[in-house]
């Protein structure tokens, strides 16, 4: 009988190893905005460029932009400090949708933006190489 509870004990600390971790939806949405501010606050072309999918595209109230622009925008931008709150996550297989207010000091082709809270939202995709960016929309009046 001592040998089968044994037996038992680590058959069950041998699956409990081998279990993974439920995925969070929430957390990961919020951890990807928060990662993707990041490296646009600090110009981090190198990170943005394996966090922006090549098929990106975003759109705000002057319409919609490819990759190249939204980088190019990027690398002439200067973000200050950043606040998001209100982030709301969900999940459709590999894709997470996240939508959120954001504060921040920003210049836009030049024109100064409204730093109060406004709406964003974002699409991600799970590629092969990990999470990407795919869309974006700007809901700040530019």
């Amino acid at each position: 009988m001592k040998a089968f509870s044994t037996f038992l004990v680590l058959l069950c600390l041998s699956f409990s190893l081998h279990a993974q971790t439920p995925f969070n939806a929430q957390a990961e949405g919020e951890r990807l905005e928060r990662l993707w501010w990041d490296q646009q606050k600090n110009q981090d072309i190198a990170g943005l460029t394996k966090l922006m999918s090549p098929a990106f595209q975003s759109i705000n109230s002057k319409g919609a932009q490819d990759l190249a622009l939204n980088m190019a925008i990027i690398k002439a931008e200067k973000l200050g400090k950043y606040e998001l709150s209100n982030i709301k996550v969900t999940q459709s297989q590999d894709t997470l949708i996240v939508s959120y207010q954001i504060a921040l000091p920003e210049n836009y082709l030049g024109q100064k933006m409204s730093s109060k809270l406004h709406y964003r939202l974002d699409v991600w995709t799970k590629t092969a190489t990990g999470w990407q960016i795919i869309a974006h929309a700007n809901l700040n009046p530019a």
